[in-house]
């Protein structure tokens, strides 16, 4: 029997107008479903689980009232999701904001986040990119930035890019990229270190080939290795970043885990995204064609033999509840022990800046002379304190993102959204806002940046 858990707003596929929606319950799933008066009804699945699951979920996180926005850069005019930039209908501060480095691209991706590789060229100059930096600090402050494209690293002067961040004040600079150059190149690995970028995210979709020739077109697996292996001599902190894909590679989940504990301390996290249609998808996907966060979770548990449980992941404190998970755990005689649990939240605080501060402590490498050899507490027996040491250093984050697209976005979880794209006229756009389609191709915000 069919049950309504909320009300809330979508938009049309079709022609992009904002329309009433609702989120449903049915045969222990829940969905998303919404009707245009010019172009029918559309109902999608949100959450592979009961409602009791999706309630609880959304009662377990987040930290009460989100902290908005410090400066708003837009008026109200259309309203959400029309006056991106940040508008005074945004609930939420910024926990991240990437920067759009050009759109050229060493690979033509069939799954592409971003529209890679359009044309004209788009590549900011580094006055350009000085400005971005500025709107940034005059906006928030000195915010965790990530350097996006296309590719970031076929633009030479990436070093130069990244050390005037760094000038500036920015202490957490991330480069988003296939690796292909990182792999190839260590020595200009080595200038971006040295320039001061603190993490890589690496798109890493899978351990085998196969996964790659579909996601990305080409075989790149020992790359992504070789890519690693030189972050580990460079001595750079990499999150693994996989796109999901029911038939492709979600068999691989617990593989892709199993392959970052063996590269911990290098390997930080496992940022898990399942696959949101927009960009290059010319389809309508059907409810086959999604995964949801239940099904990642599961996943996780199934595929690690339970090494990994339901219960060691919690909704975000910072975006949406049923935007995200994570779980935290230490690696220890080869097993992943869990800090983190599903369960009420227990303090109330920023959830933004909470977000900037994990990433800025645990997203980077850390040196063994930073680990500081722990007293054993009183009343504690030794494997505590060696429990400790290794929560500095031999850790894992597992975590993922269900970002939107046109059939399944919610307003109001888009009004809650904390990572930002900062746009070459100063805006700074949320990242579902960017990057949605119509059916037709049509963009609320058109072009990369």
């Amino acid at each position: 029997m069919k049950e309504i858990l909320n009300e809330t707003e979508s938009l049309c596929p079709v022609c992009l107008s904002r329309i009433p929606a609702k989120i449903t319950t049915e045969d222990s799933k829940v969905y998303l479903e919404k009707s245009c008066p010019r172009h029918g009804e559309y109902k999608v699945i949100i959450w592979r689980k009961d409602a009791e699951h999706y309630l609880k979920w959304a009662e377990f996180g987040g930290n009460g009232t989100p902290v908005g926005p410090k400066k708003r850069l837009t008026s109200h005019n259309g309203g959400c999701p029309y006056d991106c930039g940040i508008c005074p209908d945004h609930e939420q501060d910024t926990s991240s904001v990437a920067i759009m480095t050009t759109n050229r691209c060493n690979l033509h991706c069939p799954i592409c986040f971003t529209y890679g590789d359009e044309r004209p060229v788009y590549e900011p100059s580094l006055d350009s990119i000085k400005r971005m930096y500025q709107v940034i600090l005059d906006t928030c402050g000195a915010y965790p930035v990530e350097l996006c494209g296309g590719e970031p690293t076929v633009r030479e002067d990436l070093p130069q890019v990244i050390a005037m961040g760094k000038k500036l004040g920015f202490n957490h600079i991330q480069i988003n990229t296939n690796g292909i150059r990182l792999a190839e190149d260590k020595e200009y690995l080595s200038r971006l270190k040295e320039a001061g970028a603190t993490t890589i995210y690496l798109q890493f979709d899978g351990v085998t080939d196969d996964v790659y020739r579909y996601t990305r077109g080409a075989s790149l697996f020992d790359l992504k290795v070789q890519a690693i292996s030189n972050c580990a001599e460079v001595k750079i902190g990499v999150t693994l970043v996989p796109t999901i894909i029911p038939n492709v590679n979600f068999e691989q989940i617990g593989d892709i885990v199993q392959f970052a504990k063996s590269w911990v301390p290098t390997v930080k996290g496992v940022y898990f995204q399942p696959v949101s249609y927009f960009g290059r998808y010319p389809g309508t996907p059907g409810d086959e064609d999604r995964l949801t966060i239940p099904d990642i979770i599961r996943a996780l548990e199934e595929q690690t033999n339970g090494e990994l449980r339901e219960s060691n992941f919690a909704p975000p404190v910072c975006e949406h509840p049923h935007c995200s998970f994570s779980g935290f755990f230490v690696l220890m005689d080869g097993k992943l022990l869990p800090i983190s649990h599903l369960e009420p939240r227990r303090i109330n605080e920023d959830g933004a800046e909470h977000s900037r501060r994990f990433a800025k402590r645990y997203w980077r490498f850390v040196e063994e002379d930073e680990v500081q050899r722990c007293p054993l507490p009183r009343h504690k027996p030794a494997p505590f304190s060696t429990l400790l040491q290794h929560l500095q250093r031999e850790y894992l984050y597992i975590s993922g993102m269900a970002f939107q697209d046109v059939w399944n976005i919610d307003l109001e979880r888009l009004k809650r959204c904390c990572i930002h794209i900062i746009t070459s006229t100063g805006k700074m756009v949320p990242l579902c806002a960017k990057y949605l389609t119509s059916v037709a191709g049509q963009r609320l915000y058109p072009g990369i940046a």
